[in-house]
């Protein structure tokens, strides 16, 4: 689940959500957590359910690049930090940076009127 201060924001977008604002947009995500197994994915996922109910298009780094194979999360950039001891390495940059260039490639195609 996404930390509460999150939640508690994305409750205040309902206004934006029924006037459509929301809606037809790129969406992406990345999470980090203090243990291996702290639940980046179901984190990722969950926030995903969220841009669905908005409309939104989410853009994932996917296994779209042979760094995602390292990086192991196709859902979108994660790193485990130990309780913030460990800051991002290269691997979790990197997976951050493919994640952008295609929230920012698919965005451009969206306003050109490419997709969809």
């Amino acid at each position: 689940m996404v930390a509460a201060q999150l939640k508690q924001f994305i409750d205040t977008t309902g206004p934006l959500w029924s006037q459509g604002a929301l809606a037809d947009k790129v969406y992406s995500a990345f999470t980090s957590t203090a243990t291996a197994h702290g639940g980046q994915e179901t984190t990722l996922t969950s926030l995903f359910n969220v841009f669905y109910h908005w409309g939104g298009i989410v853009v994932t780094p996917a296994y779209t690049d042979t760094s995602q194979f390292i990086a192991g999360n196709p859902y979108g950039a994660s790193h485990t930090s130990n309780n913030g001891e460990i800051a991002p390495d290269a691997v979790a940059l990197g997976a951050c940076a493919l994640t952008a260039r295609r929230a920012v490639r698919i965005g451009a195609a969206l306003k050109a009127g490419l997709v969809g």
